[in-house]
């Protein structure tokens, strides 16, 4: 059966009449369609593999339901499978529809001060432990309680250096630019400190132009899989590598004059970018895609926003 079928199906079993479903861009983990209601517009989500079940749902449903409460213009929770006593119609999320288009580069100076404050919420939702969500007994908590082991555990497709024993010299893009290398290699205890001490909250990781939304003026936010209890800068981090620096900048400008306390400096950002931007360049080896160039650029750009080691 093909993931559209199983959408028309799984409408059926739920009762959900109305006009044909419209196919969302796809994750790494889920098919997504948005189903046009008079009532308001709702996203139907199945995994990708049937047999993953429902995977990152039930949580992203408990944050999200956090959220919407907090004023946050997220997917609102409707509807899951785990939550239907006897369902056995294959596995599924519902949520709202939060309109808008990606991000575009000529709205980061607008945007900034939204994606901040969107931060501030986040940010400020109690969360014990560390590494990927979990619940218990009502409360979001990351699953270690030790911070590397729940930071290893949020990028477990890939090494993450410098944590859990992962070497630079075994990063597949650095072998043939040693210079780089060296080069990155004496900031590993800044990327320790920066990502191992201070308070964790709960970060998204993956705000990227497609998962934040503009609308006439107003920023949506979506796509919560990747979410895990860490370092506040890893949000900032993951902005400067997909938005690029002078985005990042003017977020976490924004941030700071927000909450004037906040651990959010510039230089613990930029060595968390120089880990995550070697994640993302395994990640796109990985995948087969051609951002040497980007990624190259990238760290060396990181590297010149970090004070003299």
């Amino acid at each position: 059966m093909s993931a559209v079928e199983r959408a028309r199906a799984l409408l059926d079993a739920l009762e959900l009449g109305g006009p044909e479903p419209e196919a969302l861009p796809d994750g790494l983990s889920s098919h997504a369609w948005r189903l046009r209601s008079t009532s308001g517009d709702l996203v139907l989500r199945l995994p990708v593999h049937v047999e993953d079940g429902v995977g990152s749902y039930p949580i992203e449903h408990a944050l999200l339901a956090r959220l919407t409460e907090l004023g946050a213009r997220v997917p609102a929770p409707i509807q899951g499978s785990w939550l239907i006593p006897g369902w056995s119609a294959g596995p599924f999320s519902l949520t709202s529809f939060v309109p808008g288009v990606r991000l575009r580069p000529e709205s980061s100076t607008w945007a900034a001060p939204g994606i901040a404050a969107f931060l501030h919420v986040l940010h400020s939702i109690p969360a014990t432990g560390f590494g990927p969500l979990a619940q218990s007994e009502g409360r979001l908590i990351g699953r270690s309680r030790h911070a590397e082991a729940g930071l290893v555990a949020a990028f477990e497709r890939l090494p993450l250096w410098p944590f859990g024993g992962v070497q630079l010299g075994e990063h597949p893009a650095l072998v043939d630019r040693p210079e780089l290398a060296s080069a990155i290699e004496g900031h590993a205890p800044a990327i320790r400190r920066a990502a191992l001490d201070g308070p964790p909250v709960i970060v998204h990781s993956d705000l990227h132009e497609e998962n934040v939304l503009e609308d006439d003026g107003r920023l949506g936010f979506i796509d919560f899989g990747e979410c895990f209890v860490g370092a506040a800068g890893w949000d900032v981090a993951a902005i400067a590598y997909f938005g690029g620096w002078p985005l990042a900048e003017r977020v976490l400008k924004a941030y700071r004059e927000a909450a004037p306390s906040t651990r959010i400096h510039a230089d613990p950002v930029a060595a968390l970018a120089l880990s995550f931007g070697l994640y993302r360049w395994q990640q796109d080896r990985r995948l087969g895609v051609d951002g040497d160039e980007y990624d190259n650029a990238f760290l060396h750009e990181t590297l010149a926003r970090l004070s003299p080691r």
